[in-house]
């Protein structure tokens, strides 16, 4: 028999860590203790139990550990709730299956310390554009713990104003990520506050002082708006509603510009507003014709543009007039020129013109041939064209004002162009010779047209261009008896010449009664005595005078002439006297008045040659680059001088002598000396009891005697 010894073993724990003080919560902390076991085997076969409760011994829990464990990590967040927890350890005695229980540990919770701070940005932001938000988020775990660093497992970004009852928020994120991006569209314009929510790793939260911030709106504004207020959009055509978009401000960070815009529109006729809507960048709208309400007079427009910032601006309401504005057309061509219409017509060139720039739909082109005081139309059409050919003669010689009014797209004339000047110039017809006579000074008629002047030629020598509408004309001399063949051409404005008109005439003069002329040979002059009355006088066969009453003196003769007198009758018909001849008696020298009746004689010469004559012409001298000598051009005219010297013994004769200076005069001496002209210049000298003298007489220009038959 063998008597065995019964051992009841015991094991007590004890706790060696986290008995007392404070731990954080939502962290790990590891509960330590140990035992009293007489041998290593009993320890590892042993049971033991932790039990962990709230402060106030509720909400226990009980976690069974695997034999041997002197340790366990425990987690506060359980806990959390609670002000704090306690606990104990039981171990069961392997063998015995004693339970012995460690002393009950309390220890405090607290929450782990956590700051957000150092917020971006602090100054101001710009609404529409992206900002980047951050913040510092700087967490610590309590001593002893046994859990990682604290973290931000998430954040919220709020803002407030002052008018905010409550934060709004604005961004978020999900991570530890301290930063986000936000498009400023999303914050109110203008000053406002903004904070960061945190949410640590182990769901504690932490926030942030308010940041105060300006939301900075880049100004942006409509100008430039077409069409401006008081033009036109006239209704029957597209129009194009055109803006600028600017960007009042270079502070900003970026660039803005026009994201979209919408047009609106109401005819005055109207009450409610239509939209055109345009996107991106594009500053116009185009409004198809006819889009406006019939029977609109006005419209009112304006424009609503977003900018990429989300910035929305109105522009002003412009009201314009729908309908068309007025033309006022140029004329273009022909203009300053001259031109011919005979084989093909004129075309006429113009512009149609006005403040809308829109098309023509019809025109009215008139002409006056009277200088603009009145004008006739020469055609019209309802279309666009801006140009008509008149038919080949249209036109008659002479200058041609002309003008054109257009239509606009109401259909209503506008303005007259201003006054295009253009000539017709063209040889004019041939004259139609409508009467004839076959008398000595032989008569013609002609008709024509365009005569501004016109030109008369016997048997082919021309008697110089008459310039006038008269289209008679009578020769002012007498035709030879016989054929003659009498022609005319006229001149238009421009001195373009016809072709020549003719007629062939049979001259044959039918004298009447003999006329009987007498020659008297008188101190000075000759004079001729005829029966009758009116009469020609023939000096050796030119005509020199026409008289009445049946007498005539001739001063102007100095020797031996034959003369003739000529008589026509009432049907212009002529008879011719028989020719005498006479000379005037000069036994001295002569001067006097050329249609007086008296004569000075000079009867005392200072020299034997007391007469020159003298003759100069009028021109001018070139001298020419490369000519020696200068050229010399004639100016076709000539001044004839006769200078006399004499002496006046009496003073009568010397006063009767002066009194003829600056008269026209006949001076002639016993040599054959002849001047007729003015008395120009006389010099005198007193010797010897008479008076030297030299006189001078310049020839003039003497209208020439002419046939003025009835």
């Amino acid at each position: 028999m063998i008597n065995c010894v019964s051992y009841q073993g015991v094991i007590t724990p004890t706790g060696t860590a986290w008995t007392s003080g404070t731990v954080a919560r939502y962290t790990k902390y590891r509960l330590q203790w140990t035992t009293n076991a007489e041998d290593d085997f009993e320890r590892s076969n042993s049971t033991c139990q932790i039990v962990i409760t709230d402060q106030d011994g509720g909400n226990g829990q009980t976690i069974s550990l695997s034999n041997g464990a002197t340790s366990y990590d425990l987690d506060t967040t359980a806990w959390s709730s609670g002000s704090g927890i306690r606990w104990r350890v039981r171990v069961g005695a392997y063998g015995s299956g004693t339970v012995t229980e460690s002393p009950t540990y309390s220890l405090s919770l607290a929450d782990p310390s956590a700051k957000v701070d150092d917020l971006r940005p602090t100054g101001k932001t710009y609404y529409g554009f992206d900002a980047t938000f951050s913040w510092a988020f700087v967490g610590s775990i309590a001593s002893g713990s046994i859990s990682g660093a604290l973290q931000q497992a998430s954040a919220v970004l709020q803002y407030r104003t002052d008018n905010m009852a409550d934060p709004a928020q604005f961004a978020s994120v999900g991570n530890d990520t301290t930063h986000v991006t936000v498009n400023c569209g999303v914050l109110p314009i203008g000053s406002y506050q903004w904070r960061v929510i945190a949410r640590s790793t182990v769901g504690t939260t932490h926030t942030s002082g308010w940041v105060q911030v300006t939301n900075v709106e880049v100004p942006v504004s409509v100008k430039g708006t077409t069409p401006a207020a008081g033009a036109s959009a006239p209704r029957a055509v597209d129009n194009r509603f055109s803006w600028v978009f600017s960007v009042d401000s270079d502070d900003r960070p970026g660039d803005v510009t026009q994201q979209s815009a919408t047009l609106y529109y109401k005819a005055n006729n109207e009450s409610a507003w239509h939209t055109a809507a345009v996107s991106g960048s594009q500053q116009y709208a185009d409004v198809p014709a006819n889009t406006f309400a019939e029977g609109c007079t006005t419209l009112d427009w304006y424009v609503e543009a977003v900018a990429n910032t989300g910035s929305k601006v109105i522009s002003d309401t412009i009201s314009v007039s729908t309908l068309d504005a007025l033309s006022t057309p140029v004329a273009v061509s022909p203009a300053g020129e001259y031109m011919d219409d005979t084989v093909q017509g004129i075309t006429f060139v113009w512009q149609h013109a006005n403040v809308t720039g829109t098309a023509q739909t019809g025109w009215e082109l008139s002409y006056s041939t009277d200088s603009g005081a009145s004008y006739l139309v020469l055609a019209n059409a309802d279309n666009a064209d801006k140009s008509y050919q008149a038919a080949a003669g249209t036109f008659s010689s002479g200058v041609i004002y002309w003008r054109v009014r257009t239509k606009n797209t109401d259909g209503v004339f506008g303005n007259y162009s201003g006054a295009a000047i253009f000539a017709i110039r063209r040889a004019p017809k041939a004259p139609v010779i409508s009467y004839y006579d076959n008398k000595p000074l032989a008569k013609m008629r002609w008709q024509a047209q365009e005569q501004d002047g016109y030109e008369i030629a016997v048997d082919g020598v021309s008697l110089g261009v008459h310039y006038g509408t008269g289209k008679e004309w009578q020769s002012d001399a007498v035709l030879a008896d016989g054929k003659h063949t009498l022609s005319v051409r006229i001149y238009n404005t421009y001195g373009d010449a016809s072709p020549w008109a003719s007629c062939e005439i049979k001259v044959k003069n039918q004298p009447g009664d003999p006329v009987i002329c007498n020659a008297e040979s008188c101190w000075g002059e000759v004079r001729l005595h005829w029966g009758g009355d009116n009469a020609y006088i023939l000096r050796d066969g030119e005509l020199i005078a026409k008289a009445d009453r049946g007498l005539y003196t001739d001063r102007t003769g100095v020797l031996d002439h034959r003369y003739v007198i000529r008589i026509f009758d009432a049907n212009g018909y002529y008879t011719d006297s028989a020719p005498v001849t006479a000379a005037p008696s000069v036994p001295y020298a002569a001067i006097g008045p050329l249609n007086g009746s008296w004569w000075l004689a000079l009867k005392y010469a200072t020299s034997y040659q007391n007469y020159t004559k003298s003759t100069s012409l009028n021109g001018s001298y070139q001298q020419y680059w490369g000519q020696e000598l200068p050229v010399w051009h004639d100016a076709g005219n000539r001044v004839v001088t006769h200078t006399i010297a004499h002496a006046c013994r009496s003073a009568d004769e010397l006063a009767k002598l002066r009194s003829l200076a600056g008269q026209q005069v006949v001076y002639k001496d016993r040599a054959g000396h002849l001047a007729i002209g003015v008395f120009k210049d006389l010099q005198e000298s007193r010797d010897h009891g008479c008076t030297p003298l030299s006189l001078s007489i310049t020839e003039i220009q003497r209208e020439a005697v002419k046939y003025d038959p009835v």
